[in-house]
């Protein structure tokens, strides 16, 4: 008999999407060595938007239930259920914080940093400056040698919500930047950073950086939201590429699963 996938209310976050899948390659709907259905599809049939989909592929592929390559789809392996590792392992955050997806992130670090930024440029003194431009003189380097894990940035966008003044948005952004230490965060960067994504970063941060020299909080404000917008368009814009090339290596099915 067949039957099809059950849909998945939009509220529901990557996390889910990744468990339910999982339970279908645990019951051997889906065999190892087999293809999992286009990402189209599996969007359709859950009720989901693709990119949810894609964050749930890279997830399950961190717990080494799929592979994901480019152009040739995404494969089942041969993994015990009980020799994944959980994606969430070693993020030291709060199980709270365990559904929470790199877009979703992205999405919350704009609204906060934008304000912090606006509040630096307010509060800044020379000796803040001299810090950011040090970080910024770092980051640099980071970014020149393609470094994945930047300490400088971090300290950068923290120095940034210090000179808000107020230390629970510290504490905010300090746990918003704590979640690009998950495995799930850090494959997803291993898929889609760039050198050009670096080199892009590095001129928004000089902006940025500009702005709150400038004591314009306006600025500063535009300055730090136009720099993870951008971010978070190109990994919007590198999952749907990668989606669509994957969807592409894979055949089409009867849009339901055989149970």
């Amino acid at each position: 008999m067949v039957q099809a996938l059950p849909q998945i209310e939009s509220r529901r976050l990557y996390r889910q999407i990744a468990e339910l899948i999982g339970r279908y390659i645990d019951s051997g709907h889906f065999p190892p060595g087999t293809l999992l259905p286009a990402e189209r599809e599996l969007a359709q049939q859950l009720g989901v938007s693709r990119a949810s989909v894609r964050e749930a592929l890279i997830a399950l592929e961190v717990e080494g239930r799929v592979t994901v390559r480019v152009g040739n789809g995404v494969t089942v392996l041969d993994t015990p259920r009980a020799s994944a590792s959980s994606p969430d392992v070693g993020t030291g955050a709060p199980s709270y914080w365990h559904d929470v997806g790199p877009l979703e992130q992205i999405e919350a670090r704009i609204l906060v940093e934008s304000e912090n930024a606006a509040l630096a440029a307010r509060h800044a003194t020379s000796a803040d400056i001299e810090e950011l431009e040090a970080h910024l003189a770092s980051l640099s380097v980071e970014h020149r040698q393609l470094h994945h894990d930047q300490p400088a940035d971090r300290r950068f966008h923290m120095k940034i919500a210090e000179m808000s003044g107020n230390q629970a948005m510290v504490h905010l952004v300090a746990a918003l930047l704590d979640q690009r230490n998950s495995p799930v965060f850090a494959r997803f960067e291993d898929h889609f950073v760039t050198p050009r994504l670096f080199e892009d970063a590095n001129q928004n941060h000089k902006r940025i950086l500009d702005a709150i020299k400038a004591g314009d909080s306006t600025a500063a404000r535009a300055a730090m939201r136009r720099h993870l917008r951008a971010l978070r368009q190109e990994f919007s814009r590198a999952l749907s590429s990668a989606g669509d090339e994957v969807a592409e290596a894979q055949p089409t099915t009867s849009g339901e699963i055989e149970t």
